[in-house]
């Protein structure tokens, strides 16, 4: 891609450089999403949107003999997935495309599956399905998380925080109906467990002092990383209000 990324999003790929997960999530998380799409082909087409340094893409082409096609807006994050996969062996299997998810570059029909965490809300839930619904070849899965209330009456805080920074959040059965609207069937969800959270928040508050440290002067870079101490603050005192819910679904 020849577009360069707004000031903003160059600091947050600045930053999201520092850390290998980009988001909540773990491997466990992964296969057993994995392992709930039952009647996948032996060796699937896979493409997974928003990949990050490929920790999913990864774990896909491991568990899998299919090949993986991994979209990142961010080339350095590419970057990191490619050395990876070459140091694994897996570099005929995974292959990467500097591209904007919210407009795949890719034929009608092309995969056996697309898989996406914690990244189809740069897109829009519904907005995200049914763009990537095309993607996919008759009776093709879909798995992707997304954040999402658990409760009915979520914490207050949480609720302030979350209206600001992504409002479009809904609950677990608003996000199904979306699905079965989009063109799918849902075949399963879970919640993403705490040790997910704690795995990602862990190394972004490790590198919070550090990143200040480099942008001292940067009152966008402050902003950036005040906003960051204050979500895993309030995941720490509310985070049962809301979390990543991973939605599996076959196209119908």
């Amino acid at each position: 891609m020849s577009d360069e990324p707004s000031p903003e999003l160059a600091l947050t790929f600045s930053f999201y450089e520092r850390v290998l997960r980009k988001g909540p999530g773990s491997e466990g998380s992964t296969l057993k999403a994995l392992s709930m799409l039952d009647g996948l082909p032996p060796t699937p087409r896979i493409v997974d949107f928003g990949c990050g340094a490929g920790v999913a893409s990864l774990v896909l082409a491991r568990a899998t003999r299919g090949h993986v096609t991994a979209v990142e807006i961010c080339r350095p994050f590419l970057n990191q997935l490619e050395a990876q996969a070459a140091t694994e062996g897996l570099t005929e299997r995974i292959r990467t495309v500097e591209a904007d998810m919210a407009d795949p570059p890719f034929p009608d029909g092309s995969f056996d599956l697309v898989w996406a965490e914690g990244a189809i809300y740069n897109v829009g839930f519904e907005k995200g399905l049914k763009r990537w619904r095309r993607l996919l070849r008759a009776g093709g899965f879909i798995a992707v998380s997304e954040a999402s209330w658990l409760r009915e009456a979520p914490h207050g805080k949480a609720v302030d925080f979350w209206e600001a920074e992504y409002p479009a959040m809904s609950n677990i059965e608003d996000n199904l109906t979306t699905f079965r609207a989009a063109g799918f069937e849902p075949i399963g969800h879970f919640v993403l467990p705490s040790e997910d959270w704690k795995d990602f928040y862990g190394p972004v508050q490790e590198e919070l002092a550090p990143f200040r440290a480099t942008h001292l002067e940067n009152a966008e870079a402050q902003a950036f990383a005040d906003s960051m101490q204050q979500e895993i603050d309030l995941w720490k005192e509310c985070g049962d209000s809301c979390g990543y819910v991973f939605y599996l679904g076959r196209a119908i």
